[in-house]
């Protein structure tokens, strides 16, 4: 008998509580959960997916960690340097309030490299030979070792008119006074045996870079309370040109860059290349020839 004349058995009746999973069972597929669990990625994916996301957990933690170390190793790196350079200052200078920074992206980097990109000192409290003035140095290229030198530090220095005159010392008395763009000098003299005060304007200017140079102007004389016309005899009490050496105010190796005058206070920039950061270098004060 041929295939076609073989009787064929009759579907069974449609059940409507049968499961429609049932068409998955007959073809051989696993039957999907009640909860869709079935239809997610095979467990192997599932297990590297967990393994990425521990992974990058984990790096996550590390660079925590990382910015955490290295923010305390920062400020502990900037306690150090304020403390190696207070204790090399000279005995007539001190910092009262120094505060160090330490720029760059990774202190521990820098450090690991053996030197520090750049450091900012600043102090509002700078007191010279008992003179208070304050100051802000920038030192690129520092090494961490200190007996090496630093490859160039940039400072501005703001002192008042009361240190000028504690710190300058100026003939038969003088005192100075500042103004915008100029500086006063005021003093007592003698001429043709008379006893005289003056007063003179002067342009300062700076001369190789230890030496400011003081040119005396519009000098006014007076004697006896009245105001006498010896402007010719000015010379007899101040000269041409009043040199002052700044160098010897400064470690040895520092340079005066600018001056500039403004009411009751004077803006001095310094600069210094390959410059040693040691007790020897600080403590020695620089001369004018």
């Amino acid at each position: 008998m041929s295939n076609q004349d073989q009787p064929t058995e009759p579907l069974p009746p449609y059940r409507a509580d049968e499961s429609p999973t049932k068409p998955y069972a007959a073809l051989g597929h696993p039957e999907p959960s009640a909860d869709g669990a079935g239809d997610g990625p095979a467990p192997g994916r599932r297990r590297g997916l967990k393994a990425a996301v521990w992974i990058v957990g984990v790096v996550a933690v590390l660079v925590v960690l990382f910015f955490v170390t290295d923010a305390v190793l920062r400020q502990v790196a900037q306690n150090a340097v304020s403390d190696e350079i207070r204790s090399q200052l000279p005995d007539d200078v001190t910092a009262n309030d120094l505060s160090v920074k330490i720029d760059g992206f990774s202190v521990i980097g820098q450090y690991l490299s053996g030197r520090f990109e750049k450091i900012e000192l600043t102090s509002s409290d700078v007191l010279v030979q008992g003179n208070r003035l304050s100051a802000n140095i920038v030192a690129h290229g520092v090494p961490t070792d200190f007996s090496k030198p630093v490859q160039r530090i940039d400072g501005s220095m703001t002192i008042g008119q009361r240190a000028v005159n504690g710190l300058v010392d100026l003939p038969n008395g003088t005192t100075v006074t500042l103004k915008q763009n100029e500086v006063g000098l005021k003093g007592t003299g003698q001429i043709l045996g008379i006893d005289v005060g003056y007063t003179a304007s002067v342009t300062p200017t700076l001369k190789g870079g230890d030496t400011v140079v003081l040119s005396p102007q519009n000098v006014s004389v007076t004697a006896g309370g009245g105001s006498l016309d010896v402007t010719r005899f000015a010379k007899d009490l101040l000269p041409s040109q009043i040199s002052i050496c700044v160098a010897q105010y400064l470690p040895k190796g520092i340079d005066v860059t600018g001056l500039t005058v403004e009411d009751d206070v004077a803006h001095v920039s310094v600069r210094a290349n390959d410059f040693v950061l040691s007790d020897e270098t600080l403590q020695t004060k620089g001369s004018c020839g």
